[in-house]
């Protein structure tokens, strides 16, 4: 594995990792974590708007995350890809 592809997939798991904290899902369980802090406070009272920032880095760095690992693959096994495929 090339140096690139290994940067390339770490940032993919880093990307992954970050999804699954992110995840909206995982957002009552934030709260009960941070519960009588501040923090908590203004998560409870803005949860809408939290909620759809925590939506919007997940879905991101899930699309990332996948795009790179995929790429990953693609170029170990040597497989053809449509940017080589294409004329000059």
């Amino acid at each position: 594995m090339t140096t690139s592809a290994l940067r390339t997939s770490l940032k993919g798991y880093v990307l992954l990792g970050l999804a699954v904290l992110t995840c909206p899902c995982h957002l009552p369980i934030l709260l009960a974590l941070l519960a009588g802090s501040g923090l908590a406070g203004i998560v409870a009272r803005h949860f809408g708007l939290v909620f759809g920032a925590l939506a919007a880095v997940f879905v991101g760095s899930l699309l990332l995350g996948l795009r790179a690992l995929r790429s990953t693959q693609v170029h170990e096994k040597g497989a053809r890809t449509p940017e080589r495929d294409a004329a000059p």
